[in-house]
């Protein structure tokens, strides 16, 4: 079974995209032959051969334009693709509760979500930290062993993909990564630490799932609390050799109806490398 990607493109004529400009959408209505899932992304094209098109969610019964500006910029980031246009769109809305990025290296998951996460800390007040977690899990087939220290220092080692991401948000600013920590109230947590703990009014950042089970993704799921949003990133290219892509959770949860159909939820798949060519390269050669 192929993964749900969230984003679909469909052609239609003319006088409904410009439909969407002016009334701001579409019912969903309009052909009854397409079946669309709650915030999924839609691509609307019109079939004319004029290159006209609109970015849309579906919302209830309609197919609304993404409410985004133009000159959207988040927390210093700018999006590059529609698909970063989609995936801000689901990690700033705060009626979306779980937002799924997937897609291969470099295509700006963990970037995204920890720039949506510090801005909606500081703008929103909805959120009073953000917590970023993930696998203590390495690269290849030979692991570190027992790394001296306290959990810190053991987890320390794992967090390169945060503190690469945070640094390139603070863009050569005089405020350092320990700054940036303390100002958003940001707490690292192991995976493997977060049985028994419920995270309330928090926004939770969850990197490197792919290598993640069924009771392991159920673990996570269930410390979600009252008033907290969840961000769950993975490549399900890069998964444990020992897992099938199928038996992820990861894969279970983004192609369930029960969260297909769910206004709580959305995914989007990630395409195009934005990291460097170089990086596009090896993701084109070994991941697709």
């Amino acid at each position: 079974m192929s993964t749900y990607t969230g984003v679909r493109v469909i052609e239609v004529r003319p006088d409904l995209v410009d439909s969407i400009y002016r009334d701001r959408f579409i019912p969903t209505s309009f052909n009854r032959s397409y079946r669309f899932w709650q915030n999924e992304y839609v691509v609307v094209k019109d079939n004319s051969g004029l290159s006209k098109s609109a970015l849309t969610r579906c919302i209830g019964d309609k197919l609304c334009l993404l409410n985004l500006p133009k000159d959207l910029v988040v927390s210093g980031v700018r999006p590059k693709n529609k698909e970063q246009w989609m995936a801000l769109d689901a990690l700033l809305d705060p009626e979306i509760r779980v937002s799924v990025l997937t897609g291969r290296a470099g295509t700006g998951k963990t970037l995204l979500a920890l720039a949506a996460a510090l801005q909606q800390y500081e703008k929103a007040g909805t959120y009073n930290r953000i917590i970023l977690t993930r696998p203590m899990s390495w690269v290849g087939k030979h692991g570190l062993g027992a790394l001296p220290g306290d959990v810190d220092d053991k987890f320390g080692p794992y967090l390169e993909n945060y503190m690469c991401n945070i640094e390139h948000l603070l863009n050569g600013g005089r405020k350092t990564v320990d700054d940036l920590v303390r100002q958003y109230s940001i707490e690292f947590i192991p995976i493997q630490l977060i049985r028994g703990a419920s995270w309330a009014n928090a926004i939770i950042l969850a990197d490197e799932v792919q290598v993640l089970g069924y009771d392991d993704m159920v673990a996570l799921g269930t410390r979600v609390g009252e008033g907290s949003k969840i961000v769950i990133m993975g490549d399900l290219e890069q998964r444990d050799e020992k897992i099938e892509k199928n038996r992820t959770g990861i894969h279970k949860f983004v192609n369930d109806h029960r969260v297909k159909d769910s206004k709580l939820a959305a995914s989007i798949d990630l395409i195009k490398c934005e990291r460097s060519e170089v990086a596009a390269l090896f993701a084109d050669v070994f991941e697709r």
